[in-house]
This record gives structure tokens, C-alpha cells and sequence, in this order.
């Protein structure tokens, strides 16, 4: 089931093209990346989707309603966002950073009640991250921010994720236990994510599906066993790109 469609999507700045007639679509229970150079617009194509943006042309909406017609509080219903860098203005509690996850269920001036934060708690324990909670959100490593930015965004309790670069600053154990983290809760919660990433060898190990943009356009699109090889990569990014397999799993390198 596809539970989010992008088409013809166009967005102009008054003298500069960015996104030209884009279609994508996100199914169920999958995690679908979003590969091209710097500069392609790819975080352009997620503010279009946020409403941060407002496209030139062209429609976004799931199988309920028309995305680009909802209000902010209403198109938290369905998307939530983990942002590729969050700087907090104080040094919140991470528990609080988490429950922030719970506004958009409650009214103008509520504050979040015994059950917010009994969800987030368990939430947090779920995800490894409990014993950061009465830390200050500007005093733990990229790696827990980041897991912490996630544990907010699934609190929202939205069928549909959006991650913009979340392992730009992370090593290489962080990005595992992010995807794994990730992987887990697209099973539990029938979560369909859809994430801007540069690495292709991230991209191999964990995506269903990839959307390559060149220039603004959709370029190749499909399950990733069949799009990401030597040809589509070098095209993609104007270099010879090879690839290997490695344990029956396909890689990728350059020299």
C-alpha cells in the first residue's frame, strides 16, 4: 500500500529551478532513500513536504487527504521529522526534548500529563536511551542526540517519517545502532520512512527502495538490489563508481 505519493512536484526560487516535476512514491512498512549529489535539493524536497515550503506545481497526499491543503497541526497527524541538525535555545532535560514528540495532541496551552511522560519513559527504555533522561540535551554525544531526535519523533505517533541526513556527524557504530533502532520500529509501528542520505553503502544495507535525483529530476528509481550498480552510481554522480559484494551484500567504492 502506498502510503504517501509525490507528483510532478516543482519548486522555484524567483530566479533558480530546484526541484522539477519530482514523483516518488513511500509504501507501507518501508524505508525509502532519497541518493543524490549536494545541491540537488533534496532537503528542498522534505521542506515542500513539511509545508515549510510551498511547491511551484504538482501534489503531495496520502490515501486520506491532500498533504499540501493541511494546516501544520493537522499535518502532524501523518508526517513527523527528524531534522540533520536541531540546536536547542536551552538545555532541556532529554526527557523533555522527548515529550516535546506529544504537543501536537494537545490543545493550545496544554501541557503533556501523567501518560505523555509514562510513553516516553517506556519509549526511551525501548530505544537504550533511559538513562540520558534528567541529562541536558546539549551535554550528550551527536550519536545520542540523534537517537533522542528520533524517540521525539516517534512519540508523535505519525505513519509516516522523515529523516534529513541523520548520520552526517555520526561513526560508524552510531549509524548502525540508528538503522537498527529505525528497522525495529518500522516493524512495530507499520512506520514508512522515507530519509535523505549521501552514503550509497548505508543506502544497500538498509533501504527498500531508492529514488535517485540528478539536476533537480528523477533520475532512477526502484528496489535498491536493482538500481544501485556501477552504471546508475557513476551517471548519478559524474565519476566511475564501482561495486563489490561483500557476505552476499553488495558494496560500494571509489578509487
Amino acid at each position: 500500500m502506498n502510503v504517501l505519493t509525490i507528483k510532478n512536484l516543482s519548486f522555484n526560487y524567483p530566479k533558480l529551478s530546484i526541484l522539477n516535476d519530482i514523483s516518488l512514491i513511500l509504501k507501507e512498512k518501508s524505508i525509502t532513500a532519497v541518493l543524490a549529489p549536494n545541491g540537488t535539493g533534496k532537503t528542498t524536497l522534505f521542506y515542500n513536504i513539511l509545508g515549510i515550503l510551498k511547491p511551484t506545481k504538482g501534489q503531495i497526499y496520502t490515501q486520506e487527504c491532500d498533504i499540501l491543503a493541511l494546516k501544520p497541526e493537522l499535518r502532524a497527524k501523518y508526517i513527523c521529522y527528524v531534522p540533520q541538525e536541531w540546536q536547542s535555545p536551552f538545555n532541556y532535560n532529554v526527557v523533555d526534548v522527548v515529550m516535546m514528540g506529544s504537543t501536537r495532541k494537545m490543545r493550545i496551552f496544554g501541557t503533556p500529563q501523567y501518560q505523555d511522560e509514562k510513553k516516553a519513559l517506556e519509549l526511551m527504555e525501548e530505544m537504550g536511551i533511559i538513562h540520558l533522561k534528567f541529562q541536558g540535551i546539549n551535554e550528550i554525544s551527536g550519536g545520542q542526540r540523534q537517537m533522542v531526535l528520533l524517540a521525539r519523533a516517534l512519540l508523535q505517533d505519525a505513519p509516516i517519517l522523515l529523516l534529513d541526513e541523520p548520520t552526517s556527524h555520526l561513526d560508524i557504530k552510531n549509524q548502525a545502532l540508528l538503522f537498527r533502532e529505525l528497522k525495529k520500529q518500522v516493524d512495530k509501528k507499520n512506520l514508512s520512512v522515507l530519509i535523505n542520505i549521501h552514503d550509497p553503502n548505508l543506502v544497500n544495507i538498509y533501504a527498500d527502495e531508492v529514488y535517485m535525483l540528478k539536476d533537480g529530476k528523477n533520475f532512477r528509481n526502484g528496489q535498491v538490489n536493482e538500481v544501485m550498480n556501477a552504471k546508475n552510481l557513476s551517471e548519478l554522480y559524474g565519476l566511475e563508481v564501482k561495486t563489490g559484494m561483500i557476505d552476499s551484500r553488495s558494496f560500494v567504492y571509489v578509487y
